[in-house]
């Protein structure tokens, strides 16, 4: 019996098929669509509508005494600043970072941005929340792509190297944690299921690459795919929003995935000595650069490989999703994006077919 035999296949959780899929606008579980942040206008009214807290700070006025709040409210499609002019203090008792609101206001354009100008808002009860509101989720379903990944494991060849995989991968709860984190809190594929949804990615570009340049250990360089992020699976936690946990925070992804690693190499006697370093040098280098948090430079050709492949997806996400989250307003440019510090094309025509 293999690893992935009786016993050890990977089992369902609470997020089902059916979660990995986004909810559709308009009538749902009988009740009216809730009003989401990308379709926000200038000028519209809200009146209890829920939107999670993700960042609060009270701000002194400038010129008169007392504080005002600022806010970042989101959703599963966005955030939206808004601010809060009167009874500030009081009202920001009332809740937390992390909650959900049932706001009332008036969304307004400010500086060529949209805000909230809140009249009222109060916390919500957890049994008022549906998770899946504020939580983005991946287009396919997390056992769907769990399967496809098993299925990768499976084609390694070279025994040491399936055995490593079943380590992490044919142990059930190791593979429920995989399957539903997110890529990244904001970067790329910010959203449940975008860990495995980028793992896969990066091995259909690894495998293009082994059909270009045969030269590459093609087992070597997918087991680099497949592990490259496995410390995300404990940098990140989900409720109502992603966020980063304390181990996250103080260790980062890179160092934790290869601990983990290091920790499995040691049960799988069939490895070579250099198997062993290879793959624990394609964990830490897969950032490319120190400036990108890698400890190491890529110093093996599967090393450069896996570097430019996971860097080719979590760059072409990054792009469709700001591309989708600010396409339909009318405009042929994005916003400046803050991390990428330019604006991207919508295309003229982008902005000629809203008029």
């Amino acid at each position: 019996m293999g690893p992935w035999g009786r016993g050890k296949e990977p089992r369902g959780n609470d997020m089902t098929a059916s979660e990995g899929k986004q909810p559709k606008l308009g009538m749902e579980d009988g009740r009216a669509a809730r009003r989401c942040v990308r379709d926000l206008t200038p000028g519209a009214n809200l009146a209890g509508e829920q939107y999670v807290v993700r960042g609060k700070r009270l701000t002194p006025f400038k010129n008169k005494p007392g504080q005002y709040l600022s806010l970042t409210l989101g959703d599963r499609t966005g955030d939206i600043e808004a601010r809060v002019w009167d009874n500030a203090e009081a009202l920001a008792a009332t809740f937390e970072e992390g909650d959900v609101v049932a706001v009332s206001g008036r969304v307004e354009a400010y500086k060529d941005k949209l805000q909230v100008i809140v009249g009222d808002l109060s916390r919500c009860a957890p049994e008022q929340v549906r998770r899946e509101d504020f939580l983005a989720t991946a287009a396919r379903s997390p056992d769907e792509m769990l399967e496809e990944l098993i299925g990768v494991c499976k084609s390694v060849r070279d025994p040491g190297l399936r055995k490593l995989l079943a380590v992490f991968f044919a142990d059930g709860e190791f593979a429920d944690r995989f399957k539903t984190a997110p890529g990244a809190k904001r970067v790329h594929h910010a959203y449940v299921g975008g860990l495995i949804e980028h793992t896969l990615n990066v091995v259909k570009i690894c495998d293009h690459l082994c059909a270009i340049y045969p030269q590459l250990d093609r087992d070597l360089l997918v087991v680099g795919a497949l592990l490259h992020d496995i410390g995300k699976v404990s940098e990140y936690a989900c409720n109502l929003s992603i966020e980063t946990t304390d181990e996250g925070e103080l260790i980062g992804h890179i160092a934790q995935g290869y601990h983990l690693v290091a920790q499995a190499l040691q049960e799988v006697a069939e490895l070579s000595e250099e198997h062993r370093l290879r793959v624990g040098h394609m964990v830490v280098a897969h950032h490319g650069e120190p400036t990108m948090g890698a400890p190491k430079e890529p110093l093996t050709v599967e090393a450069c490989a896996l570097h430019h492949a996971e860097n080719l997806d979590a760059q072409v996400n990054r792009f469709l999703t700001i591309m989708e989250r600010e396409g339909g307003q009318g405009r042929s440019w994005t916003e400046r994006d803050f991390l990428l510090q330019r604006r991207l094309f919508l295309g003229a025509d982008t902005a000629s077919d809203e008029g």
